[in-house]
């Protein structure tokens, strides 16, 4: 999937504005090529004919807003009409203010808007990796535009008044990746915050309980959107990540992940429940003095979602208590039991000026407990700006041992990893 969404996560606004001869003796006539050269030079020929016709019918097909090998066209069709005839995409992913469904088997990705009309083509056509920009430029001449996003060149073409045809050629291939049929005005018009959709899989999950996951996070990008500034899935769009970690404390793996940050002096962030830290204060203050951020994971652990306003505030005011009374700090930042969160839970929260941190990488350490998908679910999805999810509890050992992999993994990638307060610009404390 890396190669369908790889372009997805930029921001809209910003990137569409986007045989030597050797000298030879006088020996008379030349002799003549033998048979088999004169078949390859002909099948090269066609080949090239093939090509230029490709790029001719592509244009042709982006006037009517369609790609090769398909009937879906933009402004013309809806996601609906899609789901109907494919069945539902592989995967969802939110930029900006669209959203982008794949379909890997057919090579194609929809973008679509909330009112689920389709206003973006793309086709990742196998085909296509043949065609280079030369190739392109020699058939349909100067694009309109050239633009270049991270290792991507862009060059778009102005088919019609309304459609633009774009390929997308990564500066190390040379060659196109996908191509992109679209009206600009449905996409560019209005720069929308940047949400990242939730990922992470497991295994051992029953395919009721992924449904059940998977409808919760589709609702957690409406309830971000709908609270911006008050609920958060990750920070911005720059090259950095924070490490979280839910459930603790307890005396052996919360103290081991303590230790672990340390050594590779990186910070972390520890969601911690109060009547843990009841149990184990000197692991809390372990944490918070190692430069670590302690935050709120409530109380009891129960679902606040649940519970009247009345309990949500007492559970919450218990928990900054119970911390203030170990390191001196109330938090600011507070991560709801299990996710679950609604209108009281956020209002209630913003009203003490107390912000909901949830997560956009979920490593899934508590249901397949095994060191390599932990460490698969975070280097395998991470982007810019990533809230990674992991527990620090008592039988969380993997997650332990998963820890320096992931970090190292971040490293090589070249993504600096820092502490809640930096990457969302938020105080962690009152």
């Amino acid at each position: 999937m890396g190669k369908f969404l790889g372009g997805l996560v930029t921001v809209f606004i910003l990137i569409i504005a986007t045989a030597a001869c050797s000298p030879v003796q006088n020996r008379g006539p030349d002799p003549q090529p033998p048979k088999e050269n004169l078949q390859n030079a002909e099948k090269e020929n066609k080949t090239e004919n093939r090509t230029g016709s490709m790029v001719t019918q592509l244009a042709e097909l982006a006037k009517k807003g369609k790609v090769q090998s398909i009937e879906f066209a933009a402004h013309t069709n809806t996601i609906l009409e899609v789901e109907k005839q494919w069945g539902p995409p592989v995967s969802t992913d939110m930029v900006e203010n669209s959203y982008y469904a794949s379909y890997p088997d057919k090579h194609i990705v929809f973008g679509y808007n909330e009112e689920k009309e389709i206003i973006d083509v793309r086709s990742y056509d196998l085909s296509l990796t043949k065609l280079t920009f030369s190739q392109i430029q020699g058939e349909l001449g100067k694009p309109t535009y050239t633009r270049y996003v991270n290792n991507d060149q862009i060059y778009g073409y102005k088919v019609t008044n309304q459609f633009e045809l774009r390929f997308i050629i990564p500066k190390d291939s040379g060659k196109v990746d996908h191509i992109s049929v679209l009206s600009p005005s449905d996409v560019e018009e209005v720069k929308a915050p940047y949400i990242l959709n939730i990922k992470g899989t497991s295994s051992h999950l029953s395919a009721n309980a992924w449904q059940d996951m998977q409808t919760w996070r589709e609702e957690m990008l409406s309830v971000v959107k709908k609270y911006q500034g008050t609920v958060f899935l990750n920070g911005p769009n720059e090259k950095m990540v924070a490490l979280t970690f839910d459930d603790g404390p307890d005396n052996r793996n919360t103290p081991l992940i303590i230790d672990t940050l340390a050594k590779f002096n990186v910070k972390g962030n520890f969601f911690f429940i109060g009547e843990k830290v009841k149990q184990y204060p000197d692991v809390v203050k372990k944490a918070f003095n190692n430069g670590n951020i302690v935050l709120s994971h409530s109380y009891y652990h129960h679902d606040l979602s649940k519970e009247s306003l009345v309990k949500i505030k007492a559970d919450l005011s218990l928990t900054d208590q119970t911390l203030y009374d170990v390191i001196g700090k109330r938090p600011t930042l507070i991560r709801p039991p299990f996710g679950a969160i609604n209108d009281t839970v956020i209002k209630t929260a913003a009203a003490d000026g107390e912000k909901l941190v949830l997560w956009s990488i979920d490593t899934l350490d508590w249901s397949q407990m095994e060191r390599t998908n932990i460490i698969r679910n975070v280097l395998s999805n991470v982007r810019n700006g990533d809230i990674i999810l992991m527990h620090s509890n008592e039988d969380k050992s993997e997650t332990v041992r998963a820890l320096p992999g992931i970090i190292e993994g971040l490293k090589r990638k070249g993504i600096e990893i820092v502490d809640l307060q930096t990457l969302l610009n938020l105080k962690a404390y009152k």
